[in-house]
């Protein structure tokens, strides 16, 4: 079984990197791999060049960390929830963000002058979220399952609501702008969100996979977890912390992503099984590869028309729910 995995998450990691050479190479300007190699040695056309280290390899490379991010939160989630069909946005991360976005927008409008006011105020929405979600879903018994996962829904459904009443009230410019973040866009990509994101991600995944045996555990039934000696309501406290700094920090770098953190999680469990010291690396290996065709296909198939990524996900994500609702039984 281990074999198995293994070579599946090799595979995996082949499949990504072989994207990743094709989207460098894909897009309004075409880069042969020649010239593709060239430019990475920096010896090519000045003009490749400038496309290949200031544009296309920071966008690849953040589409990848983000893919990632969404993706292990999503196994999170769905082992919080004890739900294979939950996501982090159903715990108000995305609709958090997004309020805090417009609200910002609302307020400063076009005085925002910094590239991480905007990353700053999503990620602080999100965790407001979140937080709500969690004070309003916690009882004497602590925070169940499934009172998160229905809070969850209301709250967020609320926030869309308060977002749309705050979107109508601002200039065609700033709106702009807010709904650019909604649908998920990697245009402002640079080599400054990489680096921070790769720190921050980097540190929170070496977190998840050393507790991976006791998330295993965690997905048992609370009478079996609890007579293990174990805290389930701080556990499972913890787990959503990480799974929320995770989703939150990955869409404040690039916005709404919806249904990737959920259908990520699902391919790889199909591929590695439930194991999570597996599943870790298997969903963000998926998520990565999944997010980066969807920014390659946006920018590239109807070039120099741009899709959002966001709206490839969605796309795909919605035909892959529909397909698990039509299949799953009970």
């Amino acid at each position: 079984m281990k074999q198995a995995s293994g070579r599946t998450l090799l595979i995996l990691f082949l499949l990504v990197l072989a994207v990743g050479v094709g989207s460098l190479c894909l897009g309004s300007q075409w880069i042969s791999p020649v010239a593709l190699v060239r430019s990475l040695v920096g010896q090519g056309d000045d003009t490749y060049q400038m496309v290949f280290w200031s544009f296309r390899l920071p966008r690849v490379l953040m589409v990848l960390l983000v893919g990632w991010g969404i993706a292990v939160s999503g196994v999170l989630t769905q082992g919080v929830l004890r739900n294979d069909l939950a996501d982090p946005g159903i715990l108000g991360v995305a609709a958090g963000g997004n309020f805090g976005v417009t609200l910002a927008l609302l307020t400063f409008g076009s005085q925002i002058n910094s590239p991480w006011f905007i990353p700053a105020v999503s990620m602080g929405g999100a965790l407001a979220a979140v937080g709500l979600v969690c004070g309003l879903a916690l009882d004497r018994q602590g925070a169940n399952p499934s009172r998160l996962l229905l809070t969850g829904v209301a709250v967020s459904a609320a926030l869309g609501s308060f977002t749309l009443v705050l979107s109508l009230n601002v200039d065609r410019e700033v709106y702009a702008q807010a709904l650019a973040w909604a649908t998920g866009s990697f245009n402002k990509a640079d080599w400054n969100y990489f680096v921070v994101l790769s720190v921050w991600l980097g540190l929170l995944t070496l977190i998840v996979l050393t507790i991976c045996p006791l998330m295993n555990v965690l997905r048992l039934r609370d009478e079996s977890v609890i007579s293990l000696g174990l805290n389930v309501f701080r556990w499972r406290l913890g787990l959503l912390v990480l799974a929320v700094a995770l989703a939150a920090a990955s869409m404040a770098m690039s916005g709404g992503l919806i249904f990737l953190g959920l259908i990520a999680p699902q391919i790889a469990r199909r591929l590695v099984g439930p194991q999570h010291l597996a599943l870790i690396p298997a969903a963000g290996f998926v998520g990565a590869l999944l997010l980066l065709t969807a920014d390659t296909g946006g920018r590239s198939l109807f070039a120099p028309i741009e899709i959002p990524a966001g709206i490839m996900t969605g796309a795909v994500g919605g035909a892959y729910f529909t397909y698990l609702l039509m299949t799953t039984k009970g």
